[in-house]
């Protein structure tokens, strides 16, 4: 049986999950194309490692984008090496950068604030290496437009606590958990339940026993019964 949850036990796992990640809370719009690189260099790596690979990035470079998009790609790619996968993310971001100039003369995304959510994703999209993921995330975590990206992790966690029925299609079911999550929260209710997800409610060997919210799952529940 799947039932989206009421406000008192979305808030309560909510709540519970901020204070076992500290998740960065949503604040004021950000740069979206510092954004969007950013969010290239955080595919299938850690939080800890793309903070320390955008870092060094933006100091190698002193945070010009046209030195990043001409440089070369050795050097960019030496630069971001700690979050993986390194040769393929300096081409796309070094790809995206000059397309990016070429298209609007400068290096900015800044018109994307004029857009729907729906035609900014759709613009982001059309570069390669940019999938419906990281187009979502820059647009909630950079311009504040109400998007909440899920990922693997988040459908296995709302999948266990029985809020999200695993028959439903991909749209739909983005469509269902944006709609409950709250604006504020989209931002650190994603990097909390992606951290989640990598930690503790694992798709092998989840740790039900350490997670804060075996209470009100009934996969953990009926796991910790079994063992």
């Amino acid at each position: 049986m799947y039932t989206i949850p009421d406000f008192a036990t979305l808030r309560r796992t909510l709540d519970r999950l901020y204070t076992r990640y500290s998740p960065p809370r949503q604040g004021e719009s950000d740069d979206i194309l510092g954004t969007l690189v950013r969010t290239i260099l955080s595919q299938q790596t850690t939080r800890e490692a793309t903070d320390q690979a955008f870092g060094q990035l933006l100091e190698h470079f002193e945070a010009d984008f046209h030195r990043i998009a001409h440089a070369p790609s050795h050097i960019v790619e030496d630069r971001i090496r700690r979050a993986g996968l390194a040769s393929q993310k300096a081409r796309r971001i070094q790809a995206l950068l000059r397309q990016i100039h070429q298209e609007r003369g400068q290096y900015t995304l800044e018109h994307l604030h004029q857009m729907e959510p729906d035609q900014a994703r759709a613009y982001l999209l059309k570069f390669k290496g940019v999938g419906p993921k990281t187009a979502a995330f820059t647009l909630m975590a950079a311009a504040r437009m109400p998007l909440f990206p899920m990922d693997t992790h988040i459908f296995r966690i709302f999948e266990r606590l029985r809020w999200l029925d695993p028959a439903l299609g991909d749209d739909a079911a983005h469509q269902t958990m944006q709609a409950l999550i709250p604006p504020a929260d989209r931002l650190p209710a994603h990097m909390a339940l992606v951290a989640h997800g990598r930690t503790t409610c694992r798709a092998r060997n989840p740790r039900c026993d350490e997670c804060p919210l075996t209470e009100d799952c009934p996969f953990g529940q009926q796991l910790l019964t079994e063992g």
